[in-house]
């Protein structure tokens, strides 16, 4: 970190040091593996340990950095747009998935996913960010799981799991999760509708919310994809 950092204004101190230690992250300007000082950024910055204090927890508590007891905070070998670069993946075999178990869903399993997705609310509104995750990943689970093909189910299951660093950040720094719940309800009105490519579509739109809003937040240039993902779906599964 021997280059030059930028002066900073005397307001909203945390929220400016958040935003030059992000985009230096994303930028690789520091290293994966590297480790962050707080003494170090207040050093450099000029500012007190306090905001930088708030600001390495809040980049922890989103996935940016891993705290290591009495080391410090590291930042992670996987970058966040290594990351980002699984949503179309994901996208594409959630779409795949569902084109095989949504004509398999019965009422139960559909009022169990409604269940679910009650409780996903009920956690988003108490702003319990890991219980939501982990309850929106049960949702996606349990819809894709009458596909009836286990690999592709433990895939889905291993990239939901790698992309939970950029579900948090989407959890503080984005207001998706309201559209995000009556998405839900909307693939599952289709669903129950026998309108099974109108769910697809939805849970297309709904798996690529995060991704479009990290490239249109952080400002990376790079865009997101602009075709269907059913080509690719079909592509995989012929």
């Amino acid at each position: 970190m021997s280059e030059a950092w930028p002066l900073l204004k005397t307001a909203t101190l945390t929220d400016q040091v958040y935003e030059v230690l992000r985009d230096r992250i994303l930028s690789d300007s520091m290293r994966a593996g590297d480790f962050i000082r707080e003494q170090e950024v207040s050093s450099k910055l000029g500012v007190s340990r306090t905001p930088v204090r708030e600001a390495l927890g809040r980049l922890a508590s989103e996935g940016f950095l891993k705290r290591i007891p009495h080391r410090g905070y590291q930042i992670p070998t996987q970058s966040a747009f290594d990351l980002l670069e699984l949503y179309p993946i994901l996208a594409a075999l959630e779409t795949l998935a569902g084109r095989h178990s949504f004509p398999e869903l019965d009422s139960e399993e559909i009022a169990q996913l409604r269940d679910i997705n009650k409780q996903y609310e009920e956690a988003c509104q108490r702003q319990d960010v890991r219980a939501g995750i982990e309850l929106n990943n049960r949702f996606h689970h349990l819809l894709s799981a009458g596909c009836k093909n286990q690999r592709l189910c433990n895939m889905l299951d291993e990239l939901r799991s790698e992309v939970k660093r950029l579900e948090m950040w989407a959890f503080f720094n984005t207001p998706q999760w309201d559209a995000s719940k009556s998405e839900h309800e909307l693939i599952l009105d289709a669903v129950e509708q026998g309108d099974h490519e109108e769910a697809l579509s939805i849970l297309e739109r709904n798996r690529l919310t995060t991704y479009k809003d990290f490239i249109e937040r952080v400002g990376e240039a790079i865009s997101p994809p602009q075709s269907d993902t059913a080509p690719l779906a079909e592509e995989l599964e012929s």
